[in-house]
């Protein structure tokens, strides 16, 4: 099964995969439909941990702790994909999935899935749709720095070790330039931001 893989060194805060969630999950799919809609879906949240930025959101485990805990039947997995689907029309927002979650992934509140006019559960569902046609989900498509990927787990566990065995026998690998006076820019204001507090 192919999964999201976050590199949160190369993660530039851009926040172009919330964008591209949104526009994903609106029903005019355009940037201007979402604009002041409440009933907005963001999947993903970039998360600022100190001076590093993160993209958070489901990570399809397995099992998945959240379908073994929803009492109403309303998460379940897709046997082709492997993701794990939640089924708004079913959804009691009992937070049961949001209490067993480990990644703080499902949130709670009425979205354009929502049929009957009530707050229910919702998260990501790997973009299913694009993944079954054989496209990337909208994150991965919209991240500029290379810092989400969509891969299979097997592949990636063996070219990580492949890295590191050439990192341990050629030295240390940097990051590109860029990245690096990003971060070191980053450092500088959160440590200017809390020296004010």
């Amino acid at each position: 099964m192919k999964k999201i893989f976050v590199d949160y060194e190369k993660c530039v805060a851009c926040k172009a995969c919330e964008t591209a969630c949104a526009m994903e999950n609106h029903p005019s799919h355009s940037l201007f439909g979402l604009l002041g809609d409440k009933k907005t879906q963001v999947n993903v949240r970039v998360l600022a941990v100190e001076h590093e930025a993160f993209p958070v959101s489901c990570r399809h485990c397995e099992p998945a702790w959240c379908m073994d805990a929803c009492p109403s039947g309303a998460i379940s997995r897709d046997s082709e994909t492997g993701a794990v689907i939640l089924n708004p029309d079913m959804c009691k927002a009992c937070a049961m999935c949001a209490m067993v979650c480990p990644f703080d992934a499902i949130s709670f509140k009425e979205t354009h899935r929502a049929r009957y006019g009530r707050d229910v559960a919702y998260k990501c569902d790997l973009c299913n749709d694009r993944v079954k046609n054989n496209e990337l989900p909208a994150c991965v498509a919209a991240c500029h720095s290379g810092a989400l990927s969509f891969r299979e787990h097997d592949q990636l566990r063996r070219d990580q070790a492949v890295k590191n065995l050439r990192v341990y026998l050629l030295g240390e690998e940097k990051l590109p330039k860029n990245f690096e006076l990003y971060r070191e820019l980053r450092r500088k204001e959160f440590a200017q931001r809390s020296g004010e507090k």
